[in-house]
């Protein structure tokens, strides 16, 4: 079903500008079974632009699925590289506001590895809420608690001084209303919320196609992001990229009046359209090339792995599975090793299986891991030659 409005505005004017057809609608459910991976239902990704607000999302994003319950795998805490990130950026964030010996509600909290570290830092009280928590995933904090449900009103009878949410809001397609919900569920209180979420600027300017899959139905920038916070009652105070400018944080707080407040890294509506423009332009020319690229490998007899499972490797996979150019797919998390790739059916392998493989070629799902991945291979005696996305 096609969607007719603007999750972000209500707004109905609406443009198509990219599709991914036959995508796996699933890309971090974690499955035994290779027929039973590549059963996973396909549908086509639809980008549309909303004229009104700037946001963009899969109008054709399907609702009913779910997503989140099924054994979802999305731990990033066992690089070295991510966790000194996130340490960093945390701590600035607490010293900003005072965020000690505070109590925090973490919204998406996954398996509820940042909440723990967030609350270690500042030596706050956490409680974590979301659908996919499993027990006994990491180890015990004092005051860390979670709760395995969707977010909700009645969650605010916890009474936060903060409210962080990292990397949840993509995957909702009623972005107004998953707003309007923490709008309402903190009415009386002001706590701070510090929301990340990827950018959709960076992935039109260097067309990011493998950051784009079915399970995130919504793509914002600073602007539409912004607009949306604005709309439901909240003030920005700060916004920032990160990462390589793959992610961008939002700061903000309640306010009783409609907020003006403009902050800098806005975008302007028409400006992110002429992105959309220029990513249209271009996006064949990079499809070509990768494709032209994995053919030479195979013509060559090269042995191929990507490096970093998860939403990326299907994004990019879902491309070029046709060419059965790609022998497999490494990642240093345990839980998603031996499992098979929703759509794709390649199974996840460890670092430890590539010593004894001796790829060629690897192909790294994100650049700002290269050199921790390149260390790593190197301790095992192996140089392949390495392409970073």
């Amino acid at each position: 079903m096609k969607h007719a409005a603007c999750p972000n505005c209500r707004g109905a004017d609406l443009e198509d500008f990219f599709t991914i057809p036959n995508a796996p609608t699933q890309s971090l459910v974690t499955i035994k079974d290779r027929d039973e991976a590549l059963a996973i239902p396909r549908k086509d990704i639809v980008l549309t632009f909303c004229n009104s607000c700037g946001f963009i999302f899969n109008s054709e994003f399907d609702t009913s699925i779910d997503y989140y319950t099924q054994g979802y795998e999305d731990q990033q805490g066992f690089s070295p590289t991510f966790v000194k990130f996130l340490s960093g950026v945390s701590e600035r964030f607490i010293d900003k506001y005072g965020m000690r010996n505070k109590k925090v509600v973490e919204i998406g909290c996954g398996k509820g590895d940042y909440l723990r570290l967030f609350c270690e830092i500042g030596n706050n009280q956490g409680v974590g809420i979301d659908p996919a928590w499993v027990p006994g995933r990491g180890g015990e904090v004092p005051g860390v608690s979670f709760i395995e449900e969707f977010y909700a009103e009645k969650h605010g009878e916890l009474r936060p001084d903060c409210i962080t949410c990292r990397h949840t809001l993509e995957h909702i397609h009623d972005t107004a209303g998953f707003m309007q919900t923490i709008r309402n569920s903190i009415s009386g209180s002001e706590p701070i919320l510090f929301l990340e979420v990827p950018t959709v600027v960076r992935i039109l300017d260097i067309q990011a196609f493998w950051d784009i899959f079915y399970e995130h139905c919504t793509y914002v920038s600073p602007g539409s992001l912004a607009r949306l916070f604005r709309a439901t009652g909240f003030e920005v105070l700060d916004m920032y990229l990160e990462y390589d400018n793959q992610y961008l944080f939002i700061e903000a707080r309640p306010v009783d009046a409609p907020s003006q407040k403009i902050h800098p890294l806005e975008e302007s509506i028409e400006e992110l359209k002429e992105k959309t423009r220029h990513f249209v332009e271009q996006i064949n020319i990079q499809l070509a090339e990768w494709r032209g690229r994995l053919t030479r490998f195979k013509e060559e007899g090269k042995k191929v792995v990507v490096w970093g499972g998860g939403s990326k490797s299907v994004g990019f996979l879902t491309q070029f599975a046709d060419l059965d150019a790609i022998a497999h797919v490494c990642d240093i998390n345990p839980h998603m090793q031996g499992n098979y790739i929703p759509g794709i059916g390649k199974q996840y392998v460890g670092p430890d299986f590539l010593e004894e493989f001796k790829p060629d070629v690897v192909i790294v799902m994100n650049s700002v891991y290269m050199d921790e991945i390149r260390n790593d291979l190197a301790g095992r005696g192996l140089h392949p030659e390495m392409l970073g996305l």
